[in-house]
């Protein structure tokens, strides 16, 4: 008598689906992100996932193009790129198989995916009750990587530098935008795609601060142009260009930047008018220090004339003197102000203290040289030359100009 053969228990493949079927819908719920795809093949399910790696918190990231090489390209750093890892769940697993890679790629190929393939397949044990979410939480975690300060090797790393960075900004940015904010200004809660994130950190949703900013530059009041928040209005922290070119419309921002060109002008005490009689535009004071020759010269910014500061004259050089004629008002008009005047520590601050020194000393000198002239010698009558006499009699000619004859005052 034949003996029928014996048929397979399958409930170890059934309990194997259902244990499975639990794990995906556990990963899905928790990494929804990362679950890509989960298809029935003939071998088992075939699933994809794509797994970010976070750094929590900033880290710094070294890129080697060997392990001898000395320059290194670093950055800190948030978020590094995916990891794609492509698998079959066999029908036995998790309970009699383990999971088996078919593909595990990273992009922009930052770390050797062998290295990764190896830590992975070790951590499947034949009493694991499910390896999948252990394996998502290890490379989202960046557990693979050594503690402290990364160091990557790359045969170009000023290549796959800038590649990083920028998806390190593209990740923060998403979770920025999907983080809910307290706007300060409305009360309000808003997603971060409606906020903006100012240079300060500080967040506040894009409509509150559009018509908040948009009244200020509309009202001419610059300075309230900046962050709300009580410790930046304290601290008197105005917003940049960058962050006001994200808030308010293109026209808001060409009058915001005219006005604090205005009042750049305006708080600048060696600000000038180019001496162009059809230009007239204001000319600020340049960069160069204040004790030198060179703070004199301006450029004008529209017409490009580069003239004196002091003389309004072309420019003639930071060691060439101004005229005298030209100088002299200004001189006498610090000299007549007494020591500690408003007035007097305004031009100094205006033209620096050291210069107009100089121009002081330089007109004491040419006044008592012209009382010395006045005093101890007589103008040629022929030539107007200054002749002074040394000795003799008081008959004298001009022996170096016109040699005319004349006779010279008694000294008393």
């Amino acid at each position: 008598m034949l003996s029928s053969p014996t048929i397979p228990c399958d409930d170890g493949i059934e309990e194997c689906a259902m244990m499975q079927e639990e794990e995906w819908e556990v990963l899905k719920s928790i990494y929804p992100d990362v679950c890509k795809s989960n298809d029935a093949s003939p071998f088992g399910r075939m699933i994809k996932l794509e797994i970010p790696v976070e750094l929590s918190p900033a880290r710094s990231v070294s890129i080697a193009a060997s392990p001898q090489s000395h320059s290194h390209a670093t950055s800190a750093l948030t978020a590094l790129p995916p990891f794609l890892l492509a698998l079959i769940l066999p029908p036995e697993y998790p309970l009699r198989a383990s999971p088996h890679i078919t593909s595990l790629t990273c992009a922009h190929g930052w770390y050797p995916s062998s290295d990764l393939h190896t830590q992975l397949a070790s951590m499947w044990t034949h009493d694991s009750q499910g390896v999948l979410y252990a394996w998502v939480a290890f490379i989202n975690g960046a557990e693979f990587l050594k503690s402290g300060d990364i160091t990557i090797f790359n045969s170009s790393p000023l290549t796959l530098l800038p590649l990083l960075e920028s998806y390190n900004t593209h990740a923060q940015d998403a979770v920025f935008a999907e983080t809910s904010f307290p706007c300060a200004i409305c009360l309000s809660p808003h997603k971060g795609r409606q906020c903006v994130r100012l240079a300060c950190d500080h967040v506040f949703c894009h409509s509150c601060l559009t018509d908040f900013w948009g009244s200020c530059i509309r009202e001419g009041d610059i300075g309230r142009v900046g962050c709300p928040d009580p410790v930046c209005v304290k601290a008197g922290h105005e917003a940049g260009e960058e962050d006001v070119a994200r808030v308010v419309e293109e026209e808001e921002v060409t009058r915001w930047k005219w006005l604090r060109a205005k009042r750049a002008l305006e708080r600048d005490p060696g600000m000038v008018h180019c001496p162009v009689a059809l230009c007239q535009t204001a000319v600020p004071s340049g960069n160069e220090g204040g004790e030198s020759g060179w703070a004199r010269l301006r450029t004008c910014p529209r017409c490009e004339f580069s003239f004196c500061a002091f003389c309004r004259r072309t420019w003639h050089g930071p060691i060439s003197e101004c005229p005298l004629r030209v100088t002299e008002s200004f001189v006498m008009e610090y000299m007549e102000l007494a020591e500690g005047d408003v007035r007097r520590s305004e031009i100094e601050r205006r033209w620096g203290k050291r210069n107009v020194e100089r121009l002081v000393m330089k007109y004491e000198e040419d006044r008592m040289n012209h009382e010395w002239i006045s005093r101890c010698s007589v103008g040629c009558p022929g030539c107007g030359v200054q002749v002074e006499k040394s000795a003799g009699c008081n008959h004298v000619s001009d022996a170096f100009f016109c040699e005319s004859p004349f006779i010279t005052p008694q000294r008393r």
